[in-house]
């Protein structure tokens, strides 16, 4: 006989157990946590989405964290590698804020300090755009159902002929990068830390 587990308290939504399935125990789907990110050229800003999920099998619950980007491809994180995408978003963003001043970039081949590898089309061509790229902090991640996936996250800059815009990158497989400032960053790491600290409170 199945064993049915009560509802976390984060369910707001949940698929009943599968009857032909003797080890389902039922699904549960937490909130979708928004953070808008980004600026829109439309009226509805971009965002990214932080959502609990649980599955019950064999009387035992296994709990993962979504971290879904603007595209809609998503990461399945356990309660460790959610926290350690935080600290790397937070890490992110504590360079963001100490980055290299705009006039720095009178010096026609600088590279901010965190700088270790960049484009060199700027020093053929001042007019083009050169990128400039951080170490990338790489968090394997195993959902159970998207086994293998992982998170990068890196600082980036952009000098262009405005100046020097900096990012912070934000992979999840090899989608397009979601480039957020320091606070948008910080907003995503609280998501994280919030949805772990609701996963583990309820163990």
């Amino acid at each position: 006989m199945t064993t049915v587990l009560p509802c976390p308290a984060w369910c707001v939504d949940h698929e009943e157990p599968d009857p032909f399935d003797p080890c389902d125990g039922g699904r549960h789907c937490g909130q979708e946590i928004s953070v808008p990110v980004g600026v829109s050229t439309r009226q509805v800003l971009p965002a990214m989405f932080v959502q609990l999920n649980a599955h019950d099998c064999n009387g035992l619950r296994h709990s993962w964290i979504d971290l879904i980007v603007p595209s809609r491809v998503h990461a399945e994180m356990t309660v460790p590698q959610a926290r350690e995408v935080a600290a790397a978003l937070i890490a992110g963003a504590d360079c963001w804020d100490a980055r290299m001043p705009a006039g720095a970039l009178l010096q026609p081949h600088s590279c901010p300090l965190w700088c270790k590898q960049h484009e060199e089309a700027r020093a053929v061509d001042p007019l083009v755009d050169r990128w400039h790229y951080g170490c990338a902090r790489v968090v394997p991640v195993t959902g159970p159902w998207l086994s293998g996936t992982e998170v990068r996250v890196r600082l980036c800059a952009k000098d262009s002929g405005l100046g020097r815009r900096v990012v912070i990158g934000l992979i999840v497989q090899d989608d397009d990068t979601p480039e957020l400032t320091a606070a948008e960053a910080r907003r995503m790491a609280a998501a994280l830390l919030d949805a772990a600290d609701e996963i583990a409170g309820a163990r």
